[in-house]
């Protein structure tokens, strides 16, 4: 910590400013271009899912068939991606235990599309492992907005769509939802390989 002298001639500490991107025993090792990878990664299959979830849409049937196995194929995979993509972001917030708790739900829920995609239907727990694993996501990215948004070390529209790519995915993924939340995440992820967010933290941190 830095000493400063007050008018009163009293002399407090100062705590040092922040240094962006953060580093950490686990978000320093999710470099900006991991992390960009990951999001392009959740992107391109996002948008793939949502082209054919609008194309062919599931009936009421329990059985899975194998074009929605293979949906839940590349829907596991980018939960996982979204999963490296949160503590990427974590980096440039204020707080981890956003990333921690989003990326805690995301890898939950994989639990249960990849169990529904080798057995052909949902198992009897997917409910319950769903709904708690749906819930930590979204307060999870919603304390990651939050903490991006106060760190400013993002341009807000990379940041404040976060918690909307859930709704789309999940509640509007029979219409398509995952277009416009796969294109979003795609341009997170091209900003973040282009080193945007290095260089933005860069130029905050010399005025």
């Amino acid at each position: 910590m830095a000493a400063v002298t007050t008018p009163t001639g009293r002399t407090s500490a100062v705590a040092p400013a922040t240094a962006y991107p953060r580093d950490g025993r686990v978000i320093g090792r999710v470099s900006s271009r991991l992390a960009g990878a990951a999001a392009l990664t959740a992107g391109i299959l996002s948008i793939a899912i949502g082209t054919l979830q609008y194309l062919f849409p599931q009936d009421e049937d329990p059985a899975i068939d194998p074009r929605t196995r293979v949906i839940l194929v590349m829907f596991t995979l980018s939960l996982w991606a979204f999963a490296v993509l949160f503590v990427g972001l974590a980096r440039y917030a204020r707080s981890s235990w956003g990333a921690f708790v989003a990326g805690t739900g995301t890898v939950l829920l994989t639990l249960g599309t990849a169990t529904s995609a080798a057995n052909g239907i949902d198992l009897e727990f997917f409910p319950i492992v769903a709904m708690a694993a749906n819930a930590l996501w979204l307060v999870g990215v919603i304390g990651l907005t939050v903490s991006l948004v106060r760190a400013r070390q993002l341009s807000l529209w990379l940041v404040l769509p976060l918690p909307f790519v859930q709704v789309l995915l999940l509640f509007f993924s029979q219409m398509g939802g995952g277009v416009p939340a796969g294109l979003f995440v795609s341009a997170l992820g091209i900003v973040l390989l282009a080193g945007g967010a290095q260089s933005r933290a860069r130029r905050r941190a010399a005025r």
